[in-house]
């Protein structure tokens, strides 16, 4: 048995030997394999006055195709014979119902050719289209909008997708609006090939419309009764499942929730009501949040954000920011509390200590405010009380105000995206006013205006435009604190000045500030690497005023724009008319384009 061993050894050695060869060899002979020419089958498929989708529909249903060319020449006829069976389907599905073939096989050679040369003939076109819908649904003003716009309309070629495409709409609108037991009774496509007509013929039963039943949550970290008013759905509205989505979705955006889920649970239905399930995982209570920026208007900035997002079960909120730069500071603390409609309505109670050290003013403040915020479908509008506590030193003089000022803003913005903006708009209206004796130390009234639009053309370039206007009715521009006069120049006003280093002088030359306020800005931007980076080139004008005359100060140049994840990176180069003090200024900024 061992002479046995020792005389397979080198055979069964030379047979490992060739197969780890074969092993190495295996990918640069299919390497090789698909670089020598290999011949093709070739169908041809001419059907003069058809379309696309019909010849790819036609291309599609015929077996023939799959075919290589070493198939059984057998196997190649077979299939050939049967190309008019394969092509019918595809034929009547575009209304073709007298189609002729024409057909050509060629066997010799490398490889095998079919060539299928059809006539069409006329093509059958819609004669009647009736669509009756017993039950509720019949009164229902949504199905008579859908019947209007449902597909195809009489005298229209035939189309059998749109046939199918009835049926589906019409259940999906069902679906919609809770009309469950929705069933057809007659479905009928009647053609007529001799006369190249045909009739749809629907017939359906859409039965009762159901109402939404009982809203079953999980625990929420808040009332009941809130979750309910943020939902916005009740028990007994007619069913809707758009109504699910948006309470989905308000949930969502509520802050209280890390996860909602939604469910209507149809099989449970009973009594013409369908039970909905609102599955909720609570946020985190206590969230931080922490920031770094720049900007060449207030240098290095650190931002430091806490949320308390339910104090109580009442949905309660507590907000708090602290942001720290050499230019500007404060701290923003706010109470929130949700209103009777906590998607439209919510009221704030909060305090703020700001810090303000620039060329031309050194400002501290306390203001103490509350507001009601109220969101409508096109506008946002706040209503304000604030008690302004301030000691400001602008063109060395010091100045302590105390103002108790009502207001109002209206703020609205419209845009696809709000971080690569194609087309949008934003607009911001402010009034406020103060009375000297009623706790303030002055008498006022305050206006500011802001608007933003942009529009790209196309896959080109992209044109913003912006303009702010301030105007103020008072005595005394010495009466006012630093932060509600009016300065130009800067990152978003007047580029290639400085920081509120426009506006009226004092007799020393320094800048004082003014009643009123008009700048403007036109920028256009180019894509130049992909759809991130950007050129811009710019020109701004504006200027703060005391009298009806002013003095325009503008600036032009160029910049560079970086489409960043978390907005846009602006850097710009710009030129100001005035080269007393500067030839030229950088700008930086990051931030949305509205």
């Amino acid at each position: 048995m061992i002479s046995a061993l020792r005389s397979e050894g080198p055979e069964r050695w030379c047979w490992l030997s060739i197969g780890k060869l074969l092993k190495k060899l295996l990918p640069v002979l299919v390497i090789l394999g698909a670089l020598i020419p290999q011949a093709r089958s070739e169908v041809t498929i001419e059907a003069p006055g058809g379309d696309a989708a019909l010849e790819e529909n036609l291309r599609a249903r015929l077996r023939l195709s799959g075919l290589a060319c070493d198939a059984p020449t057998w196997r190649v006829r077979r299939l050939f014979g049967r190309a008019g069976e394969d092509f019918q389907p595809a034929l009547r599905a575009f209304g073709y119902y007298t189609a002729t073939i024409e057909k050509k096989l060629e066997t010799g050679g490398d490889c095998w050719e079919a060539r299928f040369d059809i006539v069409l003939g006329p093509r059958t076109t819609i004669r009647e289209r009736r669509i009756v819908i017993e039950g509720e649904a019949s009164r229902d003003p949504q199905l008579e909008g859908l019947l209007k716009t449902l597909p195809p309309a009489e005298g229209a070629p035939l189309n059998h997708a749109d046939y199918e495409a009835i049926k589906e709409r019409l259940r999906q609108f069902a679906a919609q609006y809770g009309y469950l037991d929705f069933k057809f009774s007659r479905q009928e496509l009647r053609v007529y090939p001799r006369e190249a007509v045909a009739d749809i013929v629907l017939e359906a039963d859409s039965g009762v419309r159901y109402q939404f039943g009982q809203l079953r949550f999980d625990e929420p970290p808040i009332n009941e009764d809130l979750v309910r008013r943020l939902a916005e759905i009740l028990e007994g509205e007619p069913y809707n499942a758009a109504a699910l989505t948006a309470a989905n979705r308000h949930l969502s955006d509520s802050g209280y929730f890390r996860r909602v889920e939604v469910r209507a649970r149809r099989a449970e239905a009973k009594d013409g009501r369908v039970p909905i399930d609102i599955l909720l995982e609570p946020a985190k209570r206590h969230a931080w949040r922490a920031g770094v920026g720049f900007a060449t208007d207030t240098g290095p900035r650190l931002t430091l954000r806490y949320d308390n997002r339910y104090l109580n079960p009442r949905g309660h909120r507590f907000e708090g920011t602290l942001s720290v730069s050499p230019v500007l500071s404060g701290l923003n603390l706010d109470y929130v509390i949700p209103g009777e409609d906590p998607l439209r309505e919510s009221f704030s109670f909060g305090a703020q200590l700001k810090h303000e050290d620039t060329d031309s003013t050194l400002s501290d403040s306390v203001t103490l405010a509350a507001r009601q915020t109220i969101k409508s479908e096109r506008w946002t509008q706040t209503r304000f009380l604030e008690l302004l506590h301030e000691k400001s030193t602008v063109a060395d003089e010091d100045t302590t105000s105390t103002l108790l000022m009502p207001g109002i803003a209206l703020d609205r913005i419209k845009a696809d995206d709000l971080l690569r903006t194609r087309r949008g708009y934003r607009v911001r209206l402010e009034l406020r006013g103060a009375y000297e004796g009623l706790i303030s130390t002055a008498t006022l009234l305050q206006t500011k205006a802001h608007a933003k639009g942009i529009y790209r053309f196309g896959e080109s370039g992209r044109l913003s435009a912006r303009a702010d206007a301030g105007w103020t009715l008072t005595d005394s521009i010495d009466d006012l604190p630093a932060t509600l006069r009016f300065f130009a120049g800067g990152d978003n006003s007047v580029r290639g000045y400085r920081y509120q280093s426009l506006g009226p002088r004092d007799s020393d030359g320094d800048v004082k500030g003014g009643k009123h306020l008009l700048t403007g800005s036109v920028e256009y931007e180019h894509p130049v690497f992909g759809e991130d980076w950007w050129v811009a080139a710019f020109l701004d004008a504006g200027n703060a005023f005391d009298t009806n005359d002013v003095d325009m100060r503008y600036g032009y140049g160029l910049g560079l724009r970086w489409y960043s994840p978390v907005g846009r990176v602006r850097l710009d180069v710009a030129i100001p008319d005035d080269t007393e003090d500067d030839r030229w200024r950088l700008h930086f900024g990051l931030g949305a384009d509205l």
